[in-house]
């Protein structure tokens, strides 16, 4: 095996103290949607559970049976909501759905068997969600345990929408109390969580957070590193001044160099934008990716650095960031981070994962 991931479940642990903590009067749940985000639903959310979470958020009926078998006790929220071919599903199983629009509450009301729901707010976003103002009357025939929202801008806690959407969404709330006195309430991802605590009843939902990616857009990260993504050197080269490197010819050599082809590439999750841009840690020391990145192999300009067959280069980890990885890919660590491959080898490391 030639490309491995190193998941740190302590890092996680760590990262969801630092949430539940944030929620103040509250707690905090986890979205685990997209197999915990590319990092394996199983391992994440047993690892959350022994912190002490009980509340989940998938995206599908699909993720949620999944993670059904695995926690059996779990509170799981379904975001798509229910639909003609899913409700029964979801209410055999003791899935809840978020609902989103009329649709599916009339759904929920003939197949979901009066199983509780999330109601869904459009607050601002303008994507899923009941109009904020709308009638509570609606829903008097189901047991709605949880309110919920979405921040459209939380990774910039100073941008006026955030203040907008919470003072929308605190006066639905009012209203919703009324005719729910146990009603719960979620506005809260990562950065929401983080920049204005959840009150009293408040369910955090923290992602990207969870798993090493910094939840804001022009601050220091606060949350722990949690993947590692390495290749193996498979060869070494000597390259002369004036020689391409890769496909394309892309790379000419304006000096000797030293070339390590590492067994990992694009196939693998490693971006094809970092060609001749990107880096690599090996040896002590950050080095240039040379040449493009191919499906399985990338070439690192080592010159310089004490490096061998077999030993492994960090494309992603404690040195090169997840946040550094997604910049020079132009996207955001979502997308890294859903887009790992599945021929990596996956090491968990446990050691005083909830310690």
């Amino acid at each position: 095996m030639t490309r491995r991931l190193r998941i740190d479940l302590a890092a996680l642990s760590a990262n969801y103290r630092l949430f539940q903590s944030a929620c103040a009067g509250g707690i905090s749940g986890a979205a685990v949607k997209a197999d915990a985000y590319g990092l394996g639903l199983e391992p994440v959310s047993r690892t959350l559970w022994r912190e002490g979470c009980r509340d989940f958020f998938v995206a599908s009926c699909g993720e949620g049976l999944q993670l059904r078998a695995l926690l059996p006790q779990a509170r799981i929220y379904v975001f798509e909501g229910a639909w003609d071919e899913t409700a029964a599903i979801l209410a055999d199983a003791g899935l809840m759905p978020v609902l989103n629009h009329a649709g599916q509450l009339e759904t929920w009301k003939r197949l979901g068997g009066g199983g509780a729901v999330a109601v869904h707010l459009d607050t601002g976003m303008n994507r899923l969600g009941f109009p904020w103002d709308m009638d509570v009357e609606v829903f008097d025939e189901i047991a709605v345990e949880l309110l919920m929202t979405h921040l459209a801008c939380a990774d910039e806690p100073d941008h006026p929408m955030n203040a907008i959407q919470r003072q929308r969404f605190a006066d639905a709330g009012a209203r919703f109390r009324t005719r729910f006195p146990g009603l719960r309430f979620s506005v809260g991802n990562s950065a929401g969580v983080l920049s204005d605590a959840e009150g009293d009843r408040g369910l955090g939902r923290p992602g990207i957070g969870l798993y090493g990616g910094n939840p804001f857009a022009r601050s220091a990260s606060p949350v722990r590193p949690v993947v590692t993504m390495e290749g193996q050197v498979l060869q070494l080269r000597g390259v002369l001044p004036g020689e391409s490197i890769g496909y394309g010819a892309s790379h000419i050599a304006s000096r000797e160099m030293a070339v390590a082809v590492v067994g990992l590439g694009y196939a693998d999750g490693l971006p094809r934008l970092l060609s001749d841009l990107g880096e690599a840690f090996c040896g002590g020391r950050r080095c240039p990716i040379v040449g493009r990145v191919s499906m399985d192999l990338t070439t690192v300009d080592v010159s310089g650095v004490s490096v061998v067959p077999g030993d492994w280069v960090e494309f992603l980890g404690e040195h090169i960031s997840l946040g550094e990885v997604a910049a020079w890919a132009q996207t955001i660590p979502y997308e890294i981070l859903t887009g790992l491959g599945s021929r990596h080898l996956r090491i968990y490391e446990e050691t005083a994962a909830t310690g």
